[in-house]
């Protein structure tokens, strides 16, 4: 297709001219003398260049290039003058002119002006498509990677999703199971359809019943009111139900029949209720470790885990890091509106933090750096404590070769020390919300519960 040009010039003489050079080099031309009709043309039709004059009838080349520049991120725009002023020319350039011309304008300048103008505007068209495409190989539907770990994850995704199977994420706290079971919602034939998440480790487990299947008023104390479940709501969608090796034997067996035919019974009821759901559970626990310790139904695990996606932790996929703290700063700069830089040393420390909260641990560090950072200008200062002590050599001082080991010395009171020590801080970073801490720590929350009690650790935390 031929490329159009349009000439935003008010001097008839110089515009015949223009058009006629710029014809013999096969473009399309529009013509327009003021800024209005130019205004016009820009918004019905498409136009790959402008040459602009300064100075119209009814307005100024650089108030209209103020105007088109951003609206316009397709076109290539090129100044003209008669007056060889190089402070609006600056201006232009600044406004995002590709570059300017003076008058009087030689053919052979115009052309060669013209011709790296559409060379420029052809490899950014390339770099973006490029980009695209290196965006789409390495994000689907959000998770980040490009590691051949992650990569094989996606080729799982790719051939599963479609198929209306059961899948068991598994993998560490924080690896990205939730964002793993959402892309596999929306590569599937469900993708349109309700995507329901259920935190099994954040309601009592006398509560997840009702929470999933429902129930009629009166059913227990407290239900004034019928309550759809989410098992009903996620008809015709996905049901993801996140840490399932928290739920108690009792609504496990109520699980299994639902997943085996899709029916359920709300509480309060006798009436069989049947829901079109495709379930993805996930877990950082070890299912199978519980099945042989009588922790959770056997039937049930076989039936979840039809296809099972492991997510690798991040210390096994470093080479995803940069890409993950791009991404993430990205995040960060539409939402507080500013911009933020990292100096490639630091890229580097973080590349080799062992970040054993994975990339839950990665983003709240990214997010508390952005937010301490005076300038954009991010520092390993702003970082939490326990990544700053990593590269100050500050861990060394607790490591076991700096212990004293006299005679007095109790390794078991030494442990107990020092797992009080890590549940206090891990407390204290969920600002003392007991089920995001047992996550964190990778344990449940009735164990966190006894250890809390065992160690006698503060009062009021919930």
């Amino acid at each position: 297709m031929k490329k159009t040009i349009l000439l935003v010039e008010d001097n008839e003489k110089f515009r015949r001219l223009t058009k006629l050079t710029l014809k013999k080099e096969g473009f399309d031309v529009m013509e327009a003398e003021t800024g209005k009709a130019a205004e016009e043309l820009m918004q019905s039709e498409s136009v790959d260049l402008v040459l602009l004059d300064f100075l119209l009838p009814d307005t100024t080349g650089l108030k209209l290039l103020e105007k088109w520049s951003p609206n316009y991120p397709e076109t290539v725009f090129v100044a003209c003058t008669a007056y060889g002023d190089i402070e609006d020319a600056v201006k232009a350039m600044k406004m995002g002119a590709y570059d300017y011309l003076t008058k009087p304008i030689k053919a052979d300048e115009l052309k060669a002006v013209i011709k790296r103008a559409f060379e420029m505007k052809t490899l950014k068209k390339e770099n973006k498509e490029l980009k695209q495409a290196v965006q789409r190989k390495y994000n689907l539907h959000g998770m980040i990677g490009k590691s051949q770990k992650m990569q094989e994850v996606y080729s799982l995704i790719e051939r599963v999703a479609s198929q209306d199977i059961t899948i068991l994420l598994e993998g560490e706290s924080g690896t990205g199971k939730s964002r793993c079971a959402h892309a596999v919602h929306l590569d599937s034939t469900r993708r349109t359809a309700p995507f329901i998440k259920v935190n099994c480790a954040a309601i009592p487990s006398n509560l997840l019943e009702s929470e999933l299947f429902g129930f009629e008023k009166g059913a227990f104390t407290g239900a004034v009111r019928s309550q759809e479940g989410k098992c009903a709501a996620a008809d015709k969608g996905t049901l993801f139900l996140d840490e399932i090796g928290e739920i108690s034997l009792d609504v496990q067996a109520k699980l299994l029949q639902f997943a085996q035919d899709k029916t359920f019974t709300p509480l309060g009821t006798a009436k069989e209720e049947f829901s079109d759901v495709r379930i993805i559970a996930a877990t950082n626990r070890n299912l199978w470790e519980m099945v042989q310790n009588g922790e959770f139904r056997e039937d049930l695990y076989y039936r979840l885990n039809i296809i099972g996606i492991t997510l690798p932790p991040l210390r096994e996929r470093i080479e995803d890091i940069p890409l993950l703290i791009e991404q993430f700063l990205a995040e960060f700069e539409e939402e507080h509106n500013r911009s933020y830089t990292i100096s490639k040393d630091l890229l580097t420390h973080l590349t080799t933090y062992p970040w054993p909260g994975n990339i839950r641990e990665l983003q709240n560090a990214l997010s508390r750096a952005a937010v301490l950072s005076p300038s954009g200008q991010l520092r390993l200062e702003d970082f939490p404590q326990e990544v700053v002590n990593h590269f100050s050599g500050k861990e060394e001082e607790n490591s076991p070769a700096s212990l004293d080991l006299d005679e007095d010395f109790s390794l078991t009171d030494h442990l107990e020390q020092v797992e009080k020590e890590v549940i206090e801080t891990a407390l204290e970073n969920e600002n003392g919300n007991q089920s995001r801490a047992a996550e964190v720590l990778g344990i449940t929350r009735q164990g966190l519960l006894y250890k809390i009690r065992k160690y006698k650790i503060g009062r009021g935390r919930k």
